[in-house]
């Protein structure tokens, strides 16, 4: 009776805690790219695509590195890679989800990194879950 009303509830609780770890990842790396058109700006460089794991300041343990092609061998479950290909920011759940991009019959959490414009000059960077990758957590 414990184990049918305890492995529910401890399930929820680690689903729970990958959601928030990934939307704090995310939110992190939104912020280094933030600072890195910043930067940009203000040295009056440009502002090009590229990978936002390389603007944090420590690289998180979880991170797999710059894979093209993604897959659950190069980027197991709780692993982040970057993919050139297409800009991507992937992430392989240990928890279950729907919807996202499959790689070997394992579906991953997508975001594209895409420029702001104002007009015709970039302006920005931002993080983008296009609808074609759209996910939900089950």
């Amino acid at each position: 009776i414990l184990a049918a009303v305890a492995i529910p509830k401890l399930f929820s609780v680690t689903k729970e805690a990958e959601i928030a770890t990934v939307n704090n990842m995310v939110s992190s790396l939104e912020g280094a790219l933030s600072v890195y058109v910043s930067k940009q700006y203000v040295n009056g460089q440009s502002i090009a695509i590229h990978n936002p794991f390389d603007d944090l300041s420590n690289t998180p343990s979880n991170y797999s590195g710059l894979n093209d092609p993604v897959s659950p061998t190069n980027t197991p479950n709780g692993k982040w890679s970057y993919r050139t290909t297409g800009n991507w920011i992937m992430y392989n759940p240990n928890s279950v989800i729907s919807g996202g991009w499959t790689s070997g019959g394992e579906r991953f959490i997508i975001y594209q990194v895409q420029v702001v414009t104002d007009g015709t000059d970039t302006v920005g960077l931002r993080l983008n879950t296009t609808p074609t990758y759209a996910y939900t957590w089950n």
